[in-house]
């Protein structure tokens, strides 16, 4: 089991982008007729079965607690705890009033220095949950597909590897797509890519530089329309 887990890990991600429609196609195990055709019913309700729904994974909630310890819990906070002890001894046993002041602002110095960086800590991690929490939202909640041929709605989340996906003016893509036709297609990446025009889209393969397909930068797969992304200019599908 344990052998099949470090194989899949270690099973090299597909370069959509990379490749011609026909390869597409060939990799998913559809046909040329697929692009006019979609899934059937069934084919599509095996591959919902097979991939799971088309959305965020939902990590396990963090829990205050979980969050404060994850703050403290490293070297540095445990030496300031040992010095908050040692000087809050010092003071409970000191004789000389000027040696108790002195300890005990250690003390609370060291507090002080550990529940702010502790609350810093916490707001910043809170601040990427509720941005992880935005993009979820992003996400479209409806899609044009072609399924037994006939263009139909359906819950962005039933989207499924191998879905033939139309898009128009002001959609919001569903999920990332190799497009394989546009008509004057633009989508605004921005979020993705810094760009603050929209990219015009293609259908045929981007040629790779340096043999890596990997390192191409997404702003330079113009063949792809990326998730959450919106459609600016055109129409088409993928």
């Amino acid at each position: 089991m344990g052998k099949e887990l470090a194989e899949e890990e270690e099973k090299p991600a597909i370069s959509w982008h990379a490749m011609s429609v026909d390869d597409s196609l060939k990799t998913l195990g559809l046909t040329q007729d697929h692009l006019t055709n979609g899934l059937t019913t069934s084919e599509a309700a095996e591959r919902l079965a097979q991939y799971g729904p088309n959305k965020m994974t939902e990590g396990k909630k963090t829990t205050l607690l979980e969050m404060i310890w994850k703050q403290v819990a490293n070297v540095l906070v445990a030496i300031l705890v040992t010095v908050a002890v040692v000087s809050a001894v010092r003071a409970a046993t000191a004789t000389n009033s000027e040696d108790i002041t002195t300890n005990w602002i250690q003390v609370g110095l060291i507090v002080g220095v550990i529940t702010v960086n502790t609350y810093i800590g916490i707001v910043q991690e809170g601040s990427a949950e509720k941005a992880a929490e935005a993009l979820k939202n992003m996400l479209s909640s409806d899609a044009q597909v072609i399924r037994n041929g006939i263009k139909c709605m359906i819950p962005g989340m039933d989207v499924v590897p191998g879905d033939v996906v139309v898009l128009s003016l002001g959609d919001r893509v569903p999920a990332d797509l190799r497009m394989f036709e546009v008509a004057n297609l633009a989508s605004q990446e921005a979020m993705l890519t810094g760009e603050s025009v929209p990219i015009d889209k293609v259908t045929n393969a981007i040629d790779i530089a340096g043999g890596n397909p990997q390192a191409t930068p997404l702003g330079d797969r113009r063949n792809m329309c990326f998730s959450a992304t919106l459609v600016a200019q055109g129409s088409g599908t993928g």
